[in-house]
């Protein structure tokens, strides 16, 4: 049995601000150690109901900040940029029980949540797809179903995890580890108590593998929101992309894999360019 995880930091316990996303910021270490630990703790406990291989993408910053040496023989991880398939990168290889998304967050344009965005951090205010919202965690997950493998678990704060269940639906485990304050505060458990109710929670979302559907979305047309205006109207001069408002792009897409990538192209566009 192989299970696969993406992973991101804004989600993980005791993280609430921008000092703990980036190796310059004072507590990063810290933050990474947690985001680690919440990894591994998961893995075990995959481990122990039968689970012979994990696939983990680290799927935060500089896709380098979980500790490796910290992780058991049987984890493959997936590091740095770009990818084709982003923070879902190795679900493409072969077949897996199922998914977990462990310290995710609240999509850019919802109201609450901590360190709420999407994928383009600052460039992004929103993302849909055929006309609905969609947070990382549901990109992810329609990511995910393309290759038919359902979404059984996801962590983070309240706010992100009730975003999650709207957009995905089904019957997925939610692990919260803090309850918002505001965009950069929460009321967090300690770590040692997340990393239990993480180990509980992955060991239910297993024994409900079975029956997990996974996320799928057919002809998906995406819709890209940006903060500025120029990078809607870069994007407008290539063929197949429709410019619908001053700082809106619309792309219709052959698949999610499609999607992704068109994504990451712009994501790589971004971080070339000073909007």
């Amino acid at each position: 049995m192989r299970l696969y995880i993406s992973a991101d930091i804004e989600g993980i316990v005791g993280v609430v601000s921008r000092d703990q996303l980036m190796p310059e910021g004072f507590e990063y270490e810290n933050a990474r150690r947690w985001m680690t630990d919440t990894v591994v703790n998961a893995c075990e406990a995959a481990h122990e109901e039968g689970v012979e291989e994990v696939i983990l993408s680290d799927s935060h910053g500089n896709g380098e900040s979980i500790l490796i040496d910290r992780l058991p023989d049987y984890v493959q991880i997936v590091r740095s940029w770009p990818r084709p398939l982003m923070m879902m990168q190795g679900v493409e290889l072969g077949s897996f029980v199922g998914a977990m998304l462990l310290g995710y967050h609240a999509g850019a344009s919802h109201i609450g949540g901590v360190l709420s965005h999407t994928i383009g951090g600052t460039a992004f205010a929103e993302v849909r797809i055929n006309g609905i919202v969609m947070p990382e965690a549901g990109i992810n997950a329609a990511i995910a179903g393309h290759f038919d493998v359902p979404v059984l678990l996801a962590s983070g704060d309240n706010v992100a995890l009730e975003e999650i269940s709207q957009v995905i639906g089904g019957d997925i485990v939610k692990v919260p580890v803090k309850q918002v304050y505001s965009t950069q505060s929460a009321i967090t458990l300690t770590p040692a108590v997340a990393h239990r109710r993480v180990r509980e929670g992955v060991k239910k979302a297993l024994s409900r593998a079975g029956s997990a559907k996974p996320f799928k979305l057919d002809n998906p047309v995406l819709e890209i929101v940006f903060r500025n205006r120029l990078p809607a109207e870069y994007l407008s001069y290539l063929k197949g992309i429709e410019r619908t408002d001053g700082y809106t792009i619309r792309y219709r897409a052959d698949d999610m894999v499609d999607v992704s990538r068109f994504i990451e192209f712009v994501v790589g566009y971004n971080s070339r360019l000073t909007f």
